[in-house]
């Protein structure tokens, strides 16, 4: 017998995702046949940033045409804005994109690489501009290091079938066509397993899905994963979903994903005797009984062998390992996590744990870890730390925990910091004890700050969850919550900040009264909808939760090293920022070698000479204006959609008719290749910057300008020099 196991775009590109290892390594121990991994996520981001794909959609945007005819207009509406905003790129840097994509790749796999932080910074920035590039050709589509945005909505079934077959929008068609079907032909597998638990990868999914039956109807594809335990109840009334799925794996996926192999393999298919399946009989719907949880005691380790390792964009491994399931605390009302995975919690033992460790660390040679936990539990974090040192194991590894402040003594957290734990992340989510009551959170806002500092003091990272906009929360408390973290930012080096969700799912949506929600607004056309919009009798409304919500982020780039100046180890891409931590060995190391190392500058020469690489490109509009307008949208969307940052097609015309058209004025666009970065410079600093030629002093170089307006000139070019534009003064 012969499975593929197949995790669909798109999930981050730094790390494998845990899923298929963790089922193959179940599959494989029970000797179903052969068990292939394909991991098409980083399959699909390592295709589509290539030098090869990257030409053609250069081509095939400007084909198209457009920056000339809209530079030629008196004014931009906002929908030419958007369009304005990535055709000036594209036509400024795209044969440049082109030409060292492949470079950026193996900057970021390649230690020597990857460590020196301006190479790192200029290929993260090369990355996102060839994605840019790459998401123009199938616009308004857009994939971004994190996400598949599409104006389909994955709240919609509809929209989700609509959506596998739009060849213009929809770019993965060509790239499972290409890519995938040839290597699944190759394997001609008995069953397919598609983990799905991402929204983004709902479109991938299908859109693959309805592929590999049209090639091979007969193969049985079944689909599991997080996402899927949230709407198969939904998606199971669309009959269409049963022309492309076989049957939906609902919770965990290990025994029940067992059983459907030995009725594959055995020739019975009797669907009826699985437990936590859900299938379609040929007249309605079935869905079997659920069964107990597994013992995570009895699982094997996970088994990456077969995925291609060597094609994430980082340059060590950090293997994710599970050794909890489900939460200890499992109190918070806004959590979900038993819909996901069950009932339950249960952990695996410690002696395992270190097994695992050991056993994956000399497999694959690596040392990173990832515990890919909803928390550490207080008995393991107490245990588990001795028991690596006892080992000998030499590793560093991150990890989610409780603000359990009796359980993480100062002697806990040293021993974690001894055993390797670089980094910790919290859930703190306010510092108001009546909102944390609220939210059934169980902890003291000041007895958390003080185990923060316990976890500081013994070398350990900090990165703190937080939360805005709970029902009932007041835009003072949320205040509130900001002012402690900025007062107590020497011991916090992270904070990831989201706006809160009304998930029908979790318990308070049920109570959703007692939180004093007056009113919920479904969407008629989203049969797949869990998250809603609401409106609340007290606290925040929900643009105000939005509003403070742009307040902290606009505070944690004013004041926290991680995400200031052109920094890019922000916490979305975890494994980076872990491996870089790791490296230097220490926060303060990192800020030191790093975060905070003065920028490579030129000197200020008595001749400013320009950097000879520069590109340049007039425009006809300020490029600077229209993407501070355009990043400012958000304040004006009246409906928020959960799944997707892309603005909708209704709120695009409104925009059209009610913002006022961006006028006229010439600017140019400068792009550096020594470090990737894209800037926008007024008429006045491009001339400014041209004058630099070597030939002049800083005085000639101003004297043409209007005597009231020297002093700014002079300026402009001081700040040009301190950025970096200027070549470095001989010698001589």
């Amino acid at each position: 017998m012969k499975v593929a196991l197949i995790f669909p775009p798109q999930g981050h590109f730094t790390q494998p995702y845990l899923s298929l290892p963790s089922l193959a390594a179940y599959l494989r121990a029970h000797n179903v046949g052969e068990v292939h991994q394909l991991d098409e996520s980083i399959e699909a981001y390592d295709y589509f940033l290539s030098k090869e794909r990257l030409r053609r959609s250069l081509e095939r945007v400007r084909a198209g045409g457009g920056l000339a005819a809209l530079d030629a207009q008196e004014t931009l509406k906002f929908s030419d804005m958007e369009r304005y905003q990535t055709l000036s790129e594209i036509e400024l840097i795209g044969e440049e994109l082109v030409e060292r994509i492949e470079e950026a790749k193996h900057v970021l796999r390649t230690p020597a690489e990857f460590y020196d932080y301006e190479r790192y910074l200029w290929a993260g920035r090369t990355l996102e501009q060839g994605l840019r590039l790459f998401s123009a050709e199938f616009a308004p589509s857009r994939l971004t290091p994190h996400g598949f945005v599409t104006r389909y909505r994955v709240e919609r079934s509809r929209e989700i079938l609509a959506a596998t077959t739009d060849e213009k929008e929809n770019p993965f068609i060509e790239f499972f066509r290409e890519h995938t079907l040839p290597r699944l032909k190759a394997i001609d597998p008995d069953l397919i397993g598609i983990s799905l638990t991402f929204p983004s990868q709902a479109i991938p999914a299908f859109t693959l899905a309805r592929l590999i039956k049209e090639w091979k109807p007969s193969v049985h594809i079944t689909v599991g994963g997080g996402l899927l335990a949230y709407t198969a109840e939904k998606l199971s009334k669309r009959r269409e979903i049963w022309n492309v799925i076989d049957s939906f794996i609902l919770l965990e996926g290990e025994g029940p994903l067992l059983a459907l192999c030995e009725e594959i393999k055995s020739g019975r298919r009797d669907l009826t005797r699985i437990s936590n399946l859900m299938w379609h009989d040929g007249v309605e719907v079935r869905r079997n009984e659920q069964r107990d949880p597994l013992d995570i005691k009895t699982l094997p380790t996970p088994d990456f062998d077969g995925l291609p390792l060597q094609k994430y964009f980082s340059p060590e491994l950090v293997l994710p390992l599970a050794i909890t399931r489900g939460c200890y605390w499992g109190k918070c009302v806004f959590c979900t996590l038993y819909t996901v995975i069950g009932p339950g919690y249960r952990g695996r033992a410690i002696d395992q744990t270190v097994a695992d460790m050991r056993v994956l660390s000399e497999k694959y040679k690596t040392k990173h870890f990832y515990l890919a936990i909803e928390d550490l539990p207080p008995n393991m974090a107490a245990r588990l730390p001795q028991a690596i040192l006892d080992a000998g194991l030499d590793i560093d590894w991150w990890c989610d925990a409780r603000l359990e402040h009796e359980a993480f003594t100062q002697e806990v957290c040293d021993a974690m910091a001894k055993a390797g734990c670089k980094r910790i992340a919290f859930g703190f989510e306010s510092s108001s004890q009546r909102v944390l009551a609220r939210m059934c959170k169980g902890i003291d806002p000041d007895k958390s700050i003080e185990l923060v500092r316990r976890v500081r003091k013994a070398g350990i990272s900090v990165t703190l969850y937080v939360m805005t906009g709970f029902p009932t929360e007041t835009r003072d408390e949320a205040r509130e919550t900001l002012q402690t973290i900025l007062a107590n930012r020497d011991a916090i080096q992270e904070v990831s900040v989201r706006v809160f969700y009304l998930d029908e799912t979790s318990e308070i949506f049920k109570r959703r009264s007692e939180f004093d929600i007056l009113e919920i607004y479904p969407d008629p056309e989203a049969d797949l909808q869990v998250y809603y919009d609401f409106k609340a009798g007290s606290g925040m409304s929900r643009r105000e939760a939005r509003e403070a919500y742009l307040e902290f982020t606009r505070a944690l780039r004013s004041h926290f090293p991680v995400f200031q100046n052109t920094n890019m180890l922000y916490h979305e891409l975890k494994s980076h920022y872990f491996l870089y931590l790791a490296k230097a060995g220490s926060w303060e190391q990192l800020v030191s070698d790093v975060l905070e190392r003065p920028r490579a500058k030129t000197s200020d020469p008595r001749r400013p000479r320009a950097r000879s690489a520069l590109l340049k490109r007039a425009l006809g509009f300020d490029r600077a204006e229209i993407d501070q307008r355009l990043s400012s949208i958000d304040s004006h969307t009246l409906r928020p959609r959960y799944q997707s940052d892309l603005v909708e097609d209704e709120d695009r015309a409104r925009f059209d008719r009610e913002l006022a058209p961006q006028q006229r004025a010439d600017s140019t666009l400068v792009y550096d290749r020594r470090t990737g970065e894209i800037q926008c410079f007024s008429a006045a600093a491009a001339f400014l910057l041209e004058r630099c030629d070597g030939t002049r002093t800083v005085e000639q170089i101003v004297e043409v300008v209007p005597q009231p307006a020297q002093e700014l000139a002079r300026r402009c070019v001081e700040q040009l020099s301190q950025s970096g534009y200027f070549e470095k003064e001989s010698a001589s």
